[in-house]
Parts: structure tokens; sequence; C-alpha cells
């Protein structure tokens, strides 16, 4: 029987409490955000990148969202996919987060 040595690098930013898999580093660097831009976003959209210790997270705001119907708001749902993909192709976990417009 083998035990996990937590002193390696494989632990080395701590463990998801969620899955028990080791987390993942989090950064947002210049680079990183001028990849994002490179991306083409929908005209009027609102959408940010917020920091929090554990991952990163996009935000879309709730009332920006309902004004896309139809074809632009899978355009929406595309970038934001892609925005989501590239972060994560970083080694940074990434989770969607949706707010009311306050």
């Amino acid at each position: 029987m083998t035990f996990i040595n937590k002193d390696k690098d494989h632990f080395k930013y701590g463990m998801n409490m969620w899955n028990g898999e080791p987390a993942k580093p989090v950064f947002y660097n210049q680079e990183m955000k001028k990849k994002l831009r490179e991306l083409n976003k929908p005209m009027l959209l609102l959408m940010d990148v917020v920091r929090y210790p554990d991952f990163l997270a996009l935000r879309l705001y709730e009332d920006n969202f309902i004004q896309f119907d139809g074809i632009e708001k899978e355009k929406v749902i595309d970038y934001v996919s892609k925005a989501k993909k590239l972060l994560e192709s970083y080694g940074v976990r990434v989770e969607l987060e949706g707010r009311p417009m306050a």
C-alpha cells in the first residue's frame, strides 16, 4: 500500500475540497487578457473576469444577457464557452457566474 506524499508538487496549491483533486494555481496575467480580447466579442455583451482565491470566474450580468435573442444569444454562449476554454488552457480553474444588474 502506498500513501500520497502531500509535500510533493502534486498538492503544491492545496486540494480541491469538493473532489479531492489537486488545486490549480489561480492567476490572470496580461497574456491571458490579450488572448481573451482577440476573441470576437458579441456587440453589447458585458462580461468581467473576476479572481477568487480558488478560481477565476467569468461574470455575466443577467439583464444584459436577456437582451439577446435567437442567433445573438447563441453567439454569446459560443463566445463565453470559447473564453472559458481559453483561460482553462493556461491551467486555471474557471467557473461561470451570473449576477443581476443592480
